[in-house]
């Protein structure tokens, strides 16, 4: 009884003593890297940080977080911000945004608040910490822009995880379902006004897998995040009232950062979405005419005339449906950061 009872003893010691040294370095880690981003020159400060959970979970709790990349022109404040783990898998992580945020890129500064975002991060169990898969859960979010803009998702799920086998070595499957998105209320009443679409996007569908010139890991994110380099989009979708629009394709990036390929489009009461790109100032008159005179004779020739397969293409940063330049194409890369 003796022997058994020693036995216990040095075993709580020694699971004590893993907590402690795993607390430790957890702290000991996010304390570091504030301390090497300051010297970087980004903002990065916190009100707290501390470690609870003892005996099995090892969870950071920071408070009042708040960093900035002055050079990329982006910054993230947080009221609080939770790194939940169980003692023996340091390297699974949950992570917990429990309150209001606010995310400011170089375009527009966006303030965050939700009922439920909770994040999942698994990555390889070496001192790289290379992100292997990811997830996110979204409940009830809600969305204010700096410029005067609101709007709001109901639910959302997104999931990284490394390619498999035959892609690329640094390629991540991307996935993303969003559904009941309130549009803004300036460009919800220009919809209402003319009674084509109701003002919540039922559900946006996205399965892409993105090539980057290196890994994601703790490196990557220091030194400078990798560069996007290719989308393969097996399926991107939105289902929004009476429209259905579907597509797919491969988009390389090209020296400008601009997408460049092409995406072949399916489209379903595509008239209305015409009408819906005009009415919301996304489209000139006179290229919403263009587009429905050239769209419906392709629609026609292919025996459906409701329905629409025609191909988008991006090239010398200019896009085309089918014989009508849109505009500019998507940028993809920043200028600076393509290779």
């Amino acid at each position: 009884m003796r022997i058994l009872l020693a036995i216990v003893i040095l075993a709580g010691l020694a699971w004590s003593g893993w907590w402690y040294f795993g607390a430790t370095t957890r702290q000991n880690a996010i304390e570091s890297w504030l301390a090497g981003r300051r010297d970087a020159g980004w903002v990065a400060e916190a009100a707290d940080v501390r470690v609870t959970g003892f005996p099995n979970r090892i969870d950071l709790i920071v408070e009042g977080l708040d960093i900035a990349d002055p050079e990329a022109g982006w910054a993230w404040q947080a009221d609080r911000f939770e790194v939940l783990s169980l003692a023996y898998k340091p390297h699974h992580v949950i992570a917990a945004w429990p309150g209001p945020q606010t995310v400011a890129t170089p375009y527009e500064t966006v303030h965050l608040d939700s009922r439920l975002m909770r994040g999942s991060v698994i990555f390889e169990p070496d001192t790289r910490l290379t992100l292997d898969r990811s997830s996110i859960e979204i409940e009830d979010m809600a969305l204010r822009g700096d410029s005067g803009w609101a709007a709001a998702i109901g639910h959302a799920n997104f999931a990284t995880r490394q390619a498999g086998d035959g892609a690329p070595d640094f390629a991540h499957d991307i996935g993303l379902t969003a559904e009941n998105i309130q549009l803004p209320e300036a460009l919800s009443a220009r919809i209402g006004g003319m009674e084509v679409l109701p003002p919540a996007v039922e559900r946006v569908h996205l399965d892409v897998t993105l090539d980057f010139d290196r890994a994601w890991n703790r490196a990557s994110v220091e030194a400078g995040n990798p560069v996007l380099e290719q989308v393969l989009v097996r399926d991107a979708s939105v289902t929004w009232g009476s429209l259905d629009l579907r597509a797919r394709g491969t988009l390389d990036v090209d020296a400008q950062g601009f997408a460049r390929g092409r995406l072949d489009l399916r489209a379903r009461n595509w008239r209305e979405m015409i009408a819906l790109a005009e009415a919301s100032g996304r489209l000139a008159p006179a290229l919403a005419a263009a587009l429905r005179t050239g769209l419906g004779l392709i629609a026609t020739l292919s025996g459906d005339a409701e329905s629409l397969k025609v191909p988008l293409d991006f090239e010398d940063g200019v896009a085309r449906l089918g014989p009508v330049v849109l505009g500019a194409a998507p940028r993809l890369v920043l200028p600076g950061r393509s290779g």
